[in-house]
């Protein structure tokens, strides 16, 4: 791994719904020199219509309008916001993932279209420090994306769904047949079909720039795994999702994968958010950051409730009823940009080689060891045996101390 790559190093802040009308520009100002300040360098951010609502969703647009139109319509006033707010974050040190759309939304659009929309992409975008991230959940809601159309939102499914529920009775075995056909036989072939599709844009794109190109994968696979060009990807991604079940996924995907790649990047762009179902606050958070940048991830994605959708407590709030005000008061990012500056500055992404106690299903500690030195995590002090000697970091608390703590998390450095 290069880790002078513009795709290493990174610490990125997630906000879907950034460059809607949801995020007007002095919040947008004042979150990104806000980060700045905790020690984030990147930003994620959705350039065409985010997710979780159809392309008419006025949730999904900005003062500008839709960034594109089920006609064919692309918005020229959308592409030059999108290039005026890049440019701000660039200008304050910010590099910005760009994603492109969607993945179920080139259902609705076609391939033509959505090559067609990228293109518009490059010509606004790629003079800038950006990187491109070709469409987000490439493999989601396959053979259900008409769902959202023209205008649902995730909110509505989840009423409908609730309203079904309390007036359906219980499934005929006809239906269960029928149901059992469409996703043995018919959805492999939709799902072959959707990833030869978004394969052929990023064969188009690729050609068009020479910026870095990555892929947003759903929580089953890796974006190595799904596409069958993706030698074209700049790096291995995933997302491990939002749920208790990931958390040994945070740092078993990289290191498993890095074994046999060592020379490539990984990147988890979407672990757990903190405060998504009300849960993974700041000790959570720094797990996965810890635990993943030690199994040799090139950088790290945090995510909000409340940010990432830019919430009210009510918008998109099956996922989580946290506010973008309470979201943003949360001092886990200021946590987070310190531990970040830590590990830059006494070590590197993908330096040495990593070592692993894992016992009855728990993570012991997790560490990366070159000639000279090692730097090791313990998620929880109250477990460590034997305290090595070193310089001890408190992620917790955000600096350097004397002593391990009874229990939490601690890291150390031995020179």
């Amino acid at each position: 791994m290069n880790s002078n790559s513009i795709l290493a190093g990174l610490l990125v802040d997630t906000w879907w719904y950034g460059l809607t009308s949801r995020m007007p520009e002095p919040a947008f100002k004042e979150l990104a020199e806000l980060r700045v300040r905790q020690g984030f360098n990147a930003i994620q951010i959705v350039a065409g219509i985010p997710p979780e609502v159809g392309p008419e969703n006025p949730q999904g647009w900005s003062d500008a309008g839709a960034a594109w139109q089920l006609d064919g319509f692309i918005n020229p006033e959308q592409l030059k916001l999108t290039r005026e707010r890049i440019i701000l974050l660039n200008k304050l040190g910010l590099r910005v993932i760009v994603y492109g759309a969607w993945g179920h939304q080139i259902d609705w659009t076609g391939k033509a279209f959505m090559i067609e929309w990228w293109q518009k992409l490059v010509e606004y975008l790629d003079n800038l420090d950006v990187i491109y991230c070709l469409t987000g959940e490439v493999g989601l809601w396959v053979g259900q994306a008409g769902q959202l159309l023209p205008d649902k939102s995730t909110d509505d499914l989840k009423r409908n769904t609730f309203s079904q529920l309390r007036s359906v009775p219980a499934t005929r075995l006809g239906k269960r047949i029928m149901d059992a056909f469409y996703w043995r036989a018919i959805v492999p072939r939709l799902v072959k079909k959707r990833y030869q599709q978004w394969a052929d844009v990023l064969e188009s794109l690729h050609r068009q720039t020479e910026r870095p190109i990555i892929l947003h994968t759903n929580s089953d696979h890796q974006a190595r795994e799904g596409l069958p060009n993706a030698h074209l990807l700049a790096a291995n991604t995933t997302q491990t999702g939002h749920s208790r079940a990931s958390q040994n996924q945070l740092w078993q995907q990289p290191l498993n994968y890095l074994k046999n790649q060592p020379d490539d990047f990984f990147i988890n762009l979407e672990p757990w958010y903190e405060g998504i179902t009300d849960n993974f606050w700041a000790e959570d958070q720094l797990f996965a950051y810890w635990a993943s940048m030690l199994a040799g991830a090139s950088s790290f994605c945090y995510g909000a409730q409340g940010i990432w959708n830019m919430g009210d407590g009510e918008f998109l709030a099956h996922w989580g009823k946290q506010t973008y005000s309470e979201a943003k008061a949360l001092d886990t990012p200021d946590k987070l940009g310190k531990s970040h500056t830590f590990f830059m500055q006494h070590w590197g992404p993908g330096e040495g080689n990593a070592l692993v106690d894992f016992q009855q299903g728990k993570l012991i500690s997790i560490s990366r060891k070159s000639k000279t030195k090692e730097i090791i995590f313990f998620p929880d002090a109250a477990l460590v045996k034997k305290t090595p000697k070193g310089t001890i970091w408190l992620p917790l608390a955000g600096h350097i101390a004397d002593l391990l703590p009874d229990n939490g998390p601690a890291v150390i450095i031995t020179e």
